[in-house]
């Protein structure tokens, strides 16, 4: 419904209560003289009946018919109102009868009363035999005059016609003079509101105008005093918004630029730091994992129990620098927003692979059983490498604070979701102590420092990773009886049962011819001279080409190939192991690299080559290489 104008809404204010009290003026007026005309009917009906029943005492007491008659057209003549009349005696017999044409039957003998029948009043009135006053001087007999009993009844019957006519030409004439008013009001209620509407609904144009931008829209005062004071006050306001958009603007500019070089400034920052952490992944963990590989190699040289004392220490030192040097670089990306998640199909049974390759024999040399339960043909929807990173901190925890017992690497499923489950028998997490174990630095159990238990940071970085995976990761403990840290994560639909995966390898002694390329000269070292003490035969170059040469030379074909990802020139370990598999077929190659970036991760998987983080443990090394080595060339 589209609202009234302005100038409507002004007159009917004007008009409007007029007219209501008008109609109820109009309304009371009629009201009464109605109820006088029907007072004064009801008044001259009753007078009527009265002074008929008086006369006709006499002609019913003597039976003379005639003189009723008489008296009853007397009474009409009379009274043109009048359409019926009759006199009744006690019996109920009509004595005269003139029209009476609403009654159906005679009243009772009774008291005076009267009713309406339609359009007709209905007057009903007893005829009392008087008793005249006698008072006899001579005999001393007195009789006070009284009402004597009833003889009969008057039945006089009035039209109200010409009350209901009355009644209209009253209607009609109020109507008549109540229209002509609210015209008259109507008309000077239109000249005054044009006077008013006129300069109101142009203030509001103008305002409208200003509403949408065009500040140099102005009133032009035509009304009185007080709305020309709001015409002025209108234009001032347009005066001062203008000069105040004009200052807007400019602020608003320079805010702009501003934030505009912030931007760039901030923008740039965040590219030094990707580049410095990308720099640092590689370059600091390059020397690291080298000097692991010379450690591992030295420790299976034929040395004297004091060297290999020595050795063993160095090696720990070697695993705690690794260690601390993974959290720092793992926390610091996290921090400057470099880590996003990528979502996809990922096989339990495959990530479960890769978790005991890498961390499987490192808890069973501390004497404890690691066990794998569950998640054969399931799939999850999620990013493999974040979750693997969550998990594997939370079995270096399990395997570290855990001194007799096991560890166990579970999937439950649960409707839409999957529980990745990792349960030991370790000291476990006193209740007051559960809510703040994911804080930074916060460890249990190490009151000392020992680096070899870490910084307290794997813990806040399982968190963290959670966080960005939107899972839930929670937690049961009891101190004495070890601790279940549980990570819930969604099903995927609709993949294919994975393929049966390789089993993992044991620990003993592998041969086969192993390809090494890394530009390097350390990393080269290392990994070909820890790679022949484990009894394979090693071709080692900076390149694809000079490797490819040297084993074509010597007339043997490859088994596997190491491969570090960042390579010189524009070769990586992805055109390497592309180059070698069109030379020698389906060659199983492992990729390291320092920066563990999802298009790495993307660009493993893609290729299906093996993917392993720099620095890391030989042993890690060795198990998926022994796997690499079972498998063979397709």
């Amino acid at each position: 419904m589209r609202p009234l104008g302005l100038n409507l809404r002004v007159l009917l204010a004007a008009v409007l209560p007029a007219a209501l009290v008008a109609v109820a003026l109009a309304a009371i007026f009629t009201a009464r003289q109605v109820a006088s005309l029907e007072e004064a009917l009801l008044a001259r009906g009753r007078a009527e009946a009265r002074q008929l029943a008086s006369n006709a005492e006499f002609g019913l007491f003597s039976g003379n018919r005639d003189f009723l008659e008489r008296a009853v057209r007397n009474l009409s003549q009379a009274d043109g109102a009048i359409t019926g009349v009759a006199v009744i005696d006690a019996g109920g017999a009509a004595l005269v009868r003139q029209g009476l044409s609403v009654l159906p039957e005679w009243p009772p003998i009774g008291e005076e009363r009267d009713f309406l029948s339609g359009e007709t009043l209905v007057v009903v009135t007893p005829i009392r035999r008087e008793v005249l006053a006698v008072e006899d001087i001579y005999s001393g007999f007195s009789q006070p005059a009284a009402a004597g009993r009833i003889s009969g009844l008057v039945v006089l019957e009035l039209s109200r016609a010409p009350l209901l006519r009355e009644r209209f030409y009253l209607l009609l004439a109020t109507l008549i003079v109540a229209l002509f008013g609210l015209i008259v009001g109507g008309v000077l209620a239109v000249r005054i509101a044009r006077g008013v509407t006129r300069p109101v609904l142009h203030i509001s144009d103008v305002v409208r105008r200003i509403a949408a931008g065009d500040l140099q829209a102005r009133v032009t005062p035509d009304a009185g005093d007080a709305v020309r004071q709001l015409e002025h006050g209108i234009n001032d306001m347009a005066q001062r918004i203008a000069s105040a958009q004009g200052n807007l603007r400019e602020q608003i500019t320079a805010a702009t630029a501003e934030l505009r070089q912030r931007k760039d400034e901030a923008e740039e920052v965040a590219a030094t730091k990707s580049r410095f952490l990308a720099s640092a992944s590689h370059d600091l963990r390059q020397p690291m994992h080298a000097l692991g590989l010379f450690v591992s190699r030295l420790g299976r040289m034929s040395l004297d129990h004091e060297a290999h004392g020595v050795v063993r220490y160095i090696e720990s030192s070697v695993s705690v620098m690794q260690d601390l040097l993974d959290t720092l670089l793992d926390i610091s990306r996290i921090d400057a927003g470099l880590v996003t998640p990528t979502l996809a199909p990922v096989a339990v049974s495959r990530l479960f692979d890769r978790l005991e390759i890498e961390l499987a024999e490192s808890i069973r040399r501390k004497g404890l059983e690691f066990r794998r339960h569950g998640g054969e043909g399931l799939w999850l929807l999620t990013d493999a490498a974040l979750l693997e990173r969550i998990l594997m901190n939370l079995l270096s925890n399990a395997g570290r604070y855990t001194q007799r017992g096991g560890v166990l690497l579970a999937c439950r499923r649960r409707g839409d979701a999957a529980w990745l489950e990792v349960w030991d028998t370790g000291i476990g997490i006193p209740l007051e102590a559960q809510r703040t174990v994911f804080q930074e630095y916060m460890q249990l159990g190490n009151p000392e420092r020992d680096r070899a238990k870490g910084l307290g940071l794997g813990l806040s970085i399982c968190e963290r990773l959670a966080r960005l995976l939107r899972t839930p990761l929670r937690m049961q403990s009891r101190p004495g009886y070890g601790s279940v840290f549980r990570i819930e994560v969604p099903l995927a639909a609709g993949v294919p049962e994975p393929a049966v995966a390789p089993a993992v390898a044991e620990m003993v002694g592998m041969s086969g011819t192993v390809l090494i390329v890394d530009d390097d000269p350390l990393v080269l070292a290392s990994t070909t001279q820890l790679v022949a003490s484990w009894g394979c035969r090693t071709f080692a170059a900076a390149s694809v080409a000079e490797v490819m040469g040297e084993c074509d030379a010597a007339g043997c074909r490859p088994d596997a190939a190491i491969c570090d990802y960042r390579l010189r020139g524009f070769e990586n370990g992805v055109h390497t192991a592309r180059t070698l598999r069109l030379r020698y077929g389906d060659l199983p190659v492992l990729l390291l690299s320092g920066d563990l970036t999802d298009s790495v991760r993307e660009a493993a998987e893609r290729h299906q080559l093996a993917l392993l983080g720099k620095p890391m443990k030989p042993a890690r090394l060795r198990a998926l290489l022994q796997s690499m080595l079972n498998q063979g060339p397709g």
